[in-house]
């Protein structure tokens, strides 16, 4: 069931993304790449975008950290960064399995990478929901330009039924999360503990918000969205893609609702040239993050053997 679930995902996702520039072909903007303003942008979307996925394994080094794991420090970092490339292949888990398999060879049990990832999972969602709720409910101007972009929308959104539903998100989701790693039959973190790795995560959304906003300058600089809701597109974007079975990377998903978010104030043209020139941004930070991850296993293994897991005390550089 899973494994058919993973399937239809994986082509909605494709199919939806490709109807989308079948349909918009006619109206992506030209972009003028003789601009030096267009590929500032750019690089600046793609360091904001690499800097996430540092945080990121930052995360999930404070994560395992919990679990006084015996790897250094930048051997833990590099599994996410290298893994994550996976997360490309359709079924959306192939990064998960990856990591599993390279936390193995460095010496890290089985149980405690199940539940590292799963509590990674929570963080990442979390952060996400959070990041989306406080812009609308406490920047006083998003609801309102919400309402003038999306009419239909702002009829039922209201900042007592956003805080209604990330209550009940959040209670659903502790839950659950709790319910998994009392399975796993593990030590269980302080709230000292996680409060760390949850504060990378929440970091990394706005982060990946500027990459966003730097990528819809390049493309309309006279025109880009604000960086506010670059930030809430992105957010929500990330979590439809995330939690979508099969779509590989978020890849259909992701791009279809950013396209949507920001259609209303640039036209659907302007917002898929956006949401195609951010995901080639994003596909080439993995590549970046994984050479960097590469480079950090390739020189520590001139100083460790292969066939045994690194025995450096866990400790923060």
């Amino acid at each position: 069931m899973k494994r058919a679930l993973r399937i239809i995902g994986t082509v909605l996702a494709l199919s939806w993304i490709g109807w989308l520039i079948v349909q918009q072909a006619p109206n992506l903007p030209a972009l003028d790449l003789s601009s030096p303003a267009l590929w500032a942008a750019l690089m600046l979307a793609l360091c904001c975008y690499v800097i996430s996925q540092l945080a990121a394994a930052e995360a999930w080094c404070r994560i395992l950290s919990f679990r006084q794991v015996a790897i250094a420090p930048q051997r833990a970092r590099s599994q996410p960064m290298i893994s994550q490339i996976g997360k490309y292949i359709p079924g959306n888990v192939a990064h998960l399995f990856g990591r599993l398999v390279i936390g193995r060879r460095d010496g890290v049990a089985g149980g405690v990478l199940v539940a590292s990832m799963v509590l990674e999972i929570g963080f990442t969602l979390a952060a996400g929901f959070t990041v989306a709720a406080a812009l609308l409910l406490f920047m006083p101007d998003t609801l309102p330009r919400l309402a003038r972009d999306f009419p239909r929308v702002s009829a039922w959104l209201t900042p007592q039924l956003i805080a209604v539903a990330l209550i009940i998100g959040g209670a659903l989701g502790a839950v659950l999360l709790k319910r998994r790693l009392r399975n796993l039959d593990l030590p269980q973190p302080g709230l000292r503990q996680l409060a760390s790795p949850l504060a990378l995560h929440i970091t990394t959304f706005p982060v990946l918000g500027i990459s966003l906003w730097a990528t819809a300058l390049a493309v309309s600089p006279d025109a880009a969205p604000g960086l506010v809701t670059c930030i809430l597109v992105f957010a929500f974007a990330w979590v439809a893609g995330f939690v979508m079975p099969g779509a590989p990377g978020g890849i259909g998903v992701r791009d279809s609702i950013i396209v949507l978010g920001l259609a209303a104030s640039l036209g659907e043209g302007s917002g898929l040239a956006i949401a195609l020139l951010h995901r080639a941004i994003s596909v080439l930070g993995d590549v970046a993050t994984f050479g960097i991850g590469w480079k950090m296993r390739h020189s520590k293994a001139r100083a460790v053997p292969r066939n045994r897991p690194d025995s450096a005390p866990f400790l923060a550089d």
